[in-house]
């Protein structure tokens, strides 16, 4: 699992408190996927490396806030929050975005205006 420094410098994760270290180092093993290779194998090789299901691999990992620090909305500036691998290139590659908060305000502005 080859990770390049860019997508370990801007993934960051916030546990739940309530996650053990083991849990948190699930989650930091599964952000590790480089989004080049096979995802399914990744998890897989994860279930076999801790042991566990699929379904606990997922329910752990989901228990993690995880976002990009490098992609932030361009009206608050809070940072992206992730739910699969497989959004980081695709936050990564818009022009610009808007937390749902500002999307929100912002539709509401322009349909008052019209």
């Amino acid at each position: 699992m080859a990770t390049t420094e860019e997508s370990i410098m801007s993934v960051k994760l916030q546990p739940n408190m309530t996650q053990s270290p083991y849990d948190i180092k699930i989650c930091e093993d599964y952000w590790a996927y480089d989004n080049k290779s096979d995802f399914v194998e990744h998890v897989k090789v994860l279930c076999e490396k801790y042991e566990v299901s699929p379904q606990v691999l997922f329910e752990t990992v989901a228990q993690c806030y995880t976002y990009l620090d490098d992609v932030v909305c361009e009206y608050c500036g809070y940072a992206c929050p992730i739910e699969v691998p497989a959004d980081i290139p695709y936050m990564r590659a818009k022009d610009s975005w808007l937390c749902s908060i500002c999307e929100h305000a912002l539709w509401r502005t322009n349909k008052e205006n019209k």
